[in-house]
């Protein structure tokens, strides 16, 4: 009795076990001109994220569609203007600044 038991439970454990799914898999030749840099897409990805992330955790998020007179340009590509930092963003084709809080807090992407 217990040694069916153990077989039953031993082939169900199996059946389960064996139902695994991995997701598709993508096979490049290293020749390939059209070779994408996994690396470089996931770093990338993980960009995004995190700025897309820091946008939705500034409620107080300001949207100015012009910079005020005598804003200085930084190295980042931010603006500061007097004591406050906007960054550029593009959307549907216009040009709309983001006032933040912490400039080195997020990482620069260009969208």
């Amino acid at each position: 009795m217990m040694a069916s038991r153990l077989v039953y439970g031993l082939v169900l454990w199996v059946a389960i076990v064996s139902h695994v799914d991995a997701g598709p898999v993508i096979v490049q030749k290293s020749s390939d001109p059209n070779k994408v840099d996994i690396f470089e897409l996931k770093k990338e990805l993980l960009q995004q994220i995190q700025w897309q992330e820091q946008l939705r955790a500034d409620a107080h998020l300001q949207w100015i569609r012009q910079l005020p007179v005598g804003c200085i340009v930084a190295r980042n590509g931010d603006y500061q203007c007097g004591l406050n930092w906007y960054r550029p963003y593009r959307y549907q084709q216009q040009q709309l600044y983001i006032e933040l809080s912490e400039p080195k807090t997020s990482p620069r992407i260009e969208q």
